[in-house]
Order: structure tokens, then sequence, then C-alpha cells
């Protein structure tokens, strides 16, 4: 799968999951500020309110990030209120790098099978 894909698909989950919980994108953005930061600064917080809206627009923003804001929102205490399911396979060096990618791969088809269902049903 491309990475532009992963993108959208993270993107799309983001999105919905913030339309669940209520959240406006500027209070997403200081529950993420607040969570990978170690300092409060109402400055930046403002800051990165600006940048947050320009990833959640952006398709080539990176996996790696909307990764992280998904993590946190799937963290979050007002998250348990909803019906979020997070597959994340955490490799173990136990097994080989062939079945470890394999099992990543599954962990990624379950995540998109329930959000295909999250979507039918929520249309």
């Amino acid at each position: 799968m491309g990475t532009k894909q992963t993108s959208l698909e993270l993107l799309s989950q983001i999105k919905e999951l913030i339309a669940q919980l209520g959240w406006s994108q500027n209070k997403l953005a200081r529950i993420l500020y607040t969570e990978l930061n170690e300092w409060d600064d109402d400055d930046e917080i403002l800051k990165f309110q600006e940048k947050l809206k320009k990833d959640l627009q952006r398709p080539t923003t990176k996996v790696e990030r909307l990764r992280v804001y998904l993590d946190v929102i799937v963290r979050h205490p007002d998250a348990k209120e909803i019906d979020v399911v997070f597959n994340k396979y955490s490799p173990q060096n136990s097994i080989s790098s062939s079945l470890s990618k394999a099992m990543g791969d599954i962990s990624q088809e379950i995540d998109n099978a329930y959000n295909k269902a999250l979507h039918r049903t929520s249309r």
C-alpha cells in the first residue's frame, strides 16, 4: 500500500474520531501539544494549531506523524467513551522478521476492515 493511500486512511480515521468525540481541530491541537511536549506554552500551542490544520488537509503528511496523532487520540480518556479499536502489532524479537511483517500486515487489515465497516454504519 502506498504512503499517500496510508496517509489518506489515517487522515480519515483521525477526522472520524474527532467528529465522534465532538472535538474541534483546535481542541485536538491543544491535547496533542500538551501530550507531546514537556512545557505548555500558549503561543506555541497557537502555532501548533495552524500546523495541525495543514497536516490534516495534506495527503502528504508523514504517516509516522499521523500515527502518533492517532495514538494520542485513542489513549485519551474521552476516547474510552466511544467504541474505538486500534490494532497495532508490536514486533517481538522472538519470531522471524517475515512472520513479524505478516503480523503487522494482519493488524493493518483488521484496522482497514473495521474502518470500512465504521464508514458504512456512520453514513
